[in-house]
């Protein structure tokens, strides 16, 4: 069997490649369709639009401000983002209390020079960030609602704990790991690519030192790559150092810190929402109904049931509406509402 060619009346045998056999010309063209054909057509694109509110240093972080009074309510990005992953439809919050979404220590713009050192980034470091941000904005000592997604989460866990005004926490996808090794297992079932990304050889080393010599360049590749996100939360991913990247990846997504921090909050009675998607490749299966079984009634757990890992992004609505049942102390809504 033969196709035609029906610009030029020629013929090519099916097992050529069409798009080759127009021309480098035509396989751009073919290329920028096909990505935009995606990019239109996903979730996360569709639902997304950029927040609004004030934009302004607090301490050694970037933030963005909404509303005023209390309870004063905290959103923490993960890993490789920046505050822009929450998007408009959180900025309802600001009408409850004072709504607070800052780019986490060494993302975003609150990106350090290259070359720290990973250390630099440890959960002591992040939290240590976040307490001189509220005192920054002189809202320390008020009462705290603290929304986190995936690295933002575990980080949120642990900031809770020490925060004797934190009255809610919700955790959106969550990588509760029991240890390192069974996160890294984790995150190499997910590509190859992820396995590269999550390791501590020179593959990964080099990545980051490319992106940071040619970062306009890496924030373009990354949206090509990444047809799926809106493009300013694709071109944020690479506003990170290695240091940053790797010392939070280490310290806080792999790391089980976690579980300390959550005996805490059990113990004094601090509402906990563990929110994940039922197609979330990352958190560990089991682990939040385990959490609810072992902990009471201050742990519950609501599943979106098709939402994956990027929950907040995609799922802007849902998770809005399980921080404001949260602020409302009322019991969780039902799976999938």
């Amino acid at each position: 069997m033969r196709e035609l060619d029906c610009a030029g009346g020629r013929a090519f045998p099916w097992g050529r490649s069409a798009m080759f056999a127009a021309g480098p010309g035509s396989l751009a063209l073919i290329l920028c369709t096909v990505w935009a054909i995606r990019h239109l057509g996903a979730g996360a694109v569709r639902s997304w639009r950029p927040t609004t509110g004030r934009r302004l240093r607090a301490g050694p972080l970037f933030v963005r401000l909404l509303g005023s009074g209390d309870p004063v309510i905290v959103l923490l990005h993960g890993l490789a983002g920046s505050g822009e992953y929450f998007g408009d439809a959180f900025d309802e919050l600001g009408q409850t209390g004072t709504l607070v979404i800052p780019d986490l220590l060494g993302f975003g713009a609150s990106m350090r020079p290259p070359g720290g050192d990973p250390a630099e980034y440890s959960a002591t470091a992040h939290l240590a960030a976040l307490d001189a941000m509220l005192a920054a904005l002189g809202l320390a000592n008020r009462p705290l609602v603290i929304v986190g997604h995936s690295m933002g989460a575990s980080l949120g866990l642990r900031w809770a704990a020490r925060q004797p005004k934190a009255r809610a926490v919700v955790a959106f996808a969550a990588p509760l790991f029991a240890n390192a090794r069974q996160g890294r297992a984790r995150l190499c079932e997910l590509s190859t690519m992820a396995a590269l990304a999550t390791g501590d050889g020179p593959v990964a080393r080099g990545m980051c030192a490319w992106m940071c010599r040619y970062r306009r360049t890496a924030s373009w590749l990354a949206t090509a790559l990444h047809p799926e996100l809106p493009v300013p939360i694709a071109r944020a991913a690479v506003q990170h150092t290695w240091a940053s990247y790797h010392g939070s990846l280490t310290k806080l997504v792999l790391h089980n810190g976690w579980s300390d921090a959550v005996a805490h909050l059990v113990a004094a009675g601090t509402p906990l929402l563990l929110a994940n998607g039922a197609a979330d490749l990352v958190a560990e299966p089991g682990r939040a109904a385990a959490l609810v079984a072992e902990s009471g009634p201050s742990v519950t757990v609501a599943t979106h049931p098709t939402g994956g890992h990027d929950l907040p992004l995609a799922q802007p609505r849902w998770c809005l509406a399980q921080v404001q049942h949260a602020l409302r102390h009322e019991p969780t809504p039902p799976i999938g509402g």
